[in-house]
């Protein structure tokens, strides 16, 4: 993963190579000055070098969720300053929620956080940028590739409710049962998204490289 630059997803190879049970001290020395680019490229080299790696790619169809602004223009409010001195961020253990049952958050540092029950989630937003709002919806998403595509670079603050029903994350579905709200019932995550804040998420497919190997000694040649 290193060496490639990719998630695990994105590699696929033998059993042994994907597995978890061959392990490997490495001790190499890295020119000073030398970049992450630089490095992973050594890596690689000494993947081949010293476990004889040969590889292809192949493209293969990826889930992606993409973030466009809709119809009716984006409703997302410009961040608020702080007044002084940065706060400092919230402590999870000591959530104050306001009388909507969103999660209060003090204006000026980046800062999402949200409450949960009953299966609504309930998240509110400070400083925001759209990738920050995928970023914070990525467990919902069953950690799903994202991308933005609103073009939107300024910094928000806003609130989002939704149902975590049906969604491909732990509390859409699995171990965890999601329950119906008590009160009126939250809209679905995409339909939230667009009436509440106006960007509009839609999934579709993305085609990305994935590496194959095709050999890799269990073994490393001898130092």
């Amino acid at each position: 993963m290193t060496a490639f630059e990719v998630p695990l997803d994105q590699i696929s190879g033998s059993d042994w190579v994907m597995g978890q049970d061959a392990r490997f001290d490495i001790v190499a020395n890295v020119p000073e000055g030398a970049t992450k680019d630089q490095a992973n490229e050594m890596l690689l080299n000494l993947l081949k070098e010293r476990f004889h790696l040969t590889f292809h790619r192949e493209k293969k169809d990826f889930d992606v969720y993409a973030l466009t602004v809709a119809k009716g223009g984006p409703r997302l409010k410009d961040a608020a300053p702080a007044f002084g001195p940065p706060p400092p961020l919230p402590q999870p253990s000591k959530t104050v929620l306001d009388r909507d049952g969103f999660p209060q958050l003090p204006a000026g540092r980046t800062f999402a956080q949200g409450a949960g029950s009953n299966g609504v989630n309930r998240v509110t937003f400070r400083m925001s940028t759209p990738q920050g709002l995928l970023d914070m919806l990525g467990f919902d998403l069953g950690n799903a590739r994202t991308v933005d595509k609103t073009g939107l670079t300024g910094k928000y603050d806003f609130t989002l409710v939704y149902s975590q029903s049906g969604l491909p994350g732990l509390m859409g579905k699995g171990g965890l049962k999601v329950a119906g709200d008590a009160g009126d019932p939250a809209p679905d995550l995409f339909n939230a998204i667009e009436k509440q804040l106006g960007p509009k998420l839609e999934k579709s497919k993305t085609q990305l490289d994935v590496v194959v190997i095709d050999h890799m000694d269990k073994t490393p040649t001898e130092n």
